[in-house]
């Protein structure tokens, strides 16, 4: 088992928006080894009821995927008295058989290390090592092996993607420690309460996770460090760029009163000049041409993003990514095509959402508001109409737009499906928006998300 911890290991992900959002809809990164995973203790507050129904609708309908997803009420204490000596049966003299065995070598490993790691913690947070109580320990979590594993690692072979366990009720040290070991696994873990924490005074032990409460968003890490930051509010909508409409909300979906506006730090212009058309078009080096993949590898839609962070970030439309199982990122002067999963952030209000990709280009700036925005001024628009590579146009910025909560820029520079995600560009080669719908009925009648919002959502990500 001494390979174990050099083969698979677990990285704690901490949530970069709404956390039940992010839980219920965001895959950590796997990669080297390594998987990034939510172990998360979610005090809710006066949405306790409405999260649990979300969580039990989210369970019910998680739709066909490589791994589970499950929501318990509560975790049974203890294993049904005529079954108790099963389970014992498992675990003789230290030695353990369990009732879930992996495909993966990997998988298969990591519980068996992650099961003696979980029963040294046991151990050291009861004070006592009798065989009694370390075996009465034990009987419990190959009970709950046996309940939990199945409909979770429903593919116990292929580690592309990962299971999600979330619960609630009353939460000891048994059955923490069980959620740890689901964490060791790579599965992602949520508990919810609606005031009280988990019935543990061991902070060694609860610095293993993250607690999160919904009204002041108090974060604390395994480090023991403290951050207080306003979490948007997250999911599903969907705007088509063939035509304008509010942002959709599916059932289940939080409301949530906007979050005050952030006010974008001014630059100075430093004597710039506007450039030239030609010149603006070389920064369609910056901008990608996003490819959509389903679950059978099936090509199903296509966009564009734009390249906002030197480290491989692109930010595109919510109603591009939506739905997608993996991506395909198509660069100028690449012939290959790079594929990336990790769908880092997302906002349903602002259509926004952002990728990673191993690829480092340079990224476009984002206006920082020197000039204020005004109807008549010159535009350019960048992005992949109708699967057209990094097609360039040029218009006019002919008003703005509040549509809803989100502050729109529209503009006459011709787009058309697939433009989705792109560049719009002021004359200095700064982004002002991104191409985000049209009306069909209407003539160069397009709009864009506006470059404070852009900002707001995308400010942790920026260069």
């Amino acid at each position: 088992m001494s390979g174990f911890k050099q083969r698979f290991q677990t990285a704690v992900r901490i949530p970069s928006g709404n956390a039940l959002e992010e839980f219920m809809l965001l895959n950590g990164r796997y990669l080297n080894f390594t998987k990034e995973t939510f172990f998360i203790r979610y005090i809710s507050e006066q949405d306790y009821d409405r999260d649990i129904a979300r969580l039990c609708a989210w369970a019910g309908k998680s739709g066909p995927r490589e791994c589970g997803c499950v929501f318990a009420r509560t975790i049974n204490a203890q294993p049904p008295a005529e079954e108790v000596h099963k389970y014992a049966a498992m675990y003789q003299n230290g030695s353990v058989k369990f009732p879930f065995d992996f495909e993966n070598m990997l998988w298969q490993e990591a519980l068996e290390c992650g099961f003696s790691k979980i029963l040294e913690l046991f151990k050291q947070a009861r004070g006592r090592s009798e065989d009694s109580i370390v075996r009465n320990f034990a009987v419990k979590v190959l009970y709950w092996i046996d309940i939990y594993f199945p409909p979770l690692f429903t593919d116990s072979k292929r580690m592309n993607r990962f299971p999600k366990f979330s619960c609630s009720g009353n939460i000891k040290l048994a059955e923490y420690l069980f959620l740890y070991l689901l964490f060791l696994l790579g599965c992602d873990v949520l508990y919810i309460s609606p005031k009280e924490d988990i019935s543990i005074i061991d902070q060694k032990l609860l610095k293993l996770s993250l607690q999160i409460r919904e009204d002041t968003s108090i974060r604390t890490s395994r480090a023991g460090r403290t951050q207080t930051e306003g979490l948007p509010s997250q999911g599903n909508a969907v705007i088509p760029m063939n035509r304008i409409r509010r942002p959709e909300r599916h059932v289940g979906s939080p409301v949530k009163a906007e979050p005050s506006r952030v006010s974008v730090p001014a630059i100075q212009e430093n004597g710039r000049k506007p450039l030239e058309f030609e010149e603006l078009a070389k920064f369609a080096s910056s901008v990608v041409m996003l490819k959509v993949f389903d679950q059978n590898n099936q090509c199903f839609k296509s966009g564009s993003g734009v390249i906002i962070n030197d480290k491989g970030y692109i930010l595109t439309n919510l109603h591009v990514v939506n739905g997608g199982h993996y991506y395909g990122i198509l660069l100028e002067e690449e012939t290959d095509v790079f594929y990336t999963n990790e769908l880092i952030k997302y906002h349903q209000d602002y259509d926004l959402a952002i990728l990673r990709m191993e690829k480092h280009r340079k990224p476009i700036p984002i206006s920082r508001g020197v000039k204020k925005l005004v109807r008549g001024q010159k535009v350019v628009a960048i992005g992949s109409p109708l699967g057209l590579f990094n097609s360039v146009s040029n218009g006019i910025i002919s008003g703005f737009r509040d549509m809803e909560t989100v502050s729109m820029i529209q503009f006459t520079a011709p787009v058309s499906h697939g433009s989705s995600g792109g560049a719009l560009l002021d004359m200095y080669g700064d982004l002002i928006g991104i191409i985000t719908a049209g009306f069909d009925d209407g003539q160069n009648l397009n709009l864009a998300v506006d470059y404070q919002t852009i900002f707001q959502f995308a400010r942790s990500f920026l260069s």
